[in-house]
């Protein structure tokens, strides 16, 4: 493509900035696709309404992370940075979340504390808090410990927004969808996922479809690659702009990059 060395500049500029970890991929459309795979998953500095599940509630207290938990409350609230909670291969391009691809659920990490004062991430914890996060509203689910079975595909956690925030997820039921001929357990789902397959999922007799962003058969966000093929199409149609202003084109394909 005409435009690839300028395009792997600055992709190589803001990942150097922000400290991503990135490998160079042999097509452009992938690098793109990795670069809003990042972006996709980093979680937007901004206020937005806290909502609590009845089932995390009593929790709280009584976890041994209490005070980590309540600033990640804190934080949601007043629009403090949450991303220094989240695992350390969220900053990894090339890391598929297959939870987070699938059900558009974030986790967290429970402690407030650093192991290193200079690091970018709190220390790690067993315990796990589950979010599901939209442009205003953070949902917060349970917790869970990272070798509970099946914790990344586990229905439970689809049950409890349901129960708590149905109309959340309600223009995600399909109701022309009958469900499986054969259950399909959670350890299967998350077998699936895996494997690169994208499926409804059957909660307590509702059917949903995408939940998330979906994934490709690479594992790769499926909301990533369309977003990446918007910009591809943006550069073929500008190639003039490209040849006679470079600098406006690279203020305009910046905008474009920028969500």
């Amino acid at each position: 493509m005409f435009a690839e060395k300028t395009i792997n500049e600055l992709l190589d500029q803001y990942f150097i900035h922000f400290g991503i970890k990135n490998q160079k991929q042999d097509r452009i459309s992938l690098r793109l696709t990795r670069y809003f795979n990042f972006r996709l998953k980093y979680i937007v500095v901004k206020t937005r309404q806290v909502l609590v599940s009845k089932e995390l509630a009593p929790k709280i207290t009584s976890s041994p992370h209490s005070e980590g938990i309540i600033e990640i409350l804190y934080r949601a609230a007043v629009g403090y940075d949450l991303n220094p909670f989240q695992s350390k291969e969220s900053f990894n391009s090339d890391y598929h979340d297959l939870l987070f691809n699938d059900w558009g659920i974030h986790h967290l990490h429970l402690s407030k504390d650093k192991k290193n004062p200079k690091d970018f991430f709190n220390s790690r914890t067993g315990s796990l808090l589950f979010v599901r996060f939209t442009d205003s509203i953070a949902y917060f689910i349970d917790i869970k410990h990272h070798k509970d079975p099946n914790v990344w595909s586990d229905r439970d956690m689809l049950r409890i927004i349901q129960r708590n925030w149905e109309s959340s997820i309600a223009d995600k039921q399909s109701r022309s969808a009958v469900g499986w001929s054969e259950e399909i357990s959670d350890n299967e789902l998350g077998e699936l996922r895996k494997m690169g397959y994208t499926t409804g999922v059957e909660v307590d007799g509702k059917f949903y479809m995408l939940l998330g962003h979906g994934q490709a058969s690479t594992n790769d966000n499926i909301m990533a690659g369309r977003m990446a093929d918007q910009v591809i199409h943006w550069i073929r149609l500008n190639e003039d702009l490209f040849r006679h202003d470079r600098q406006q084109f690279v203020t305009e394909l910046m905008d474009r990059l920028s969500m």
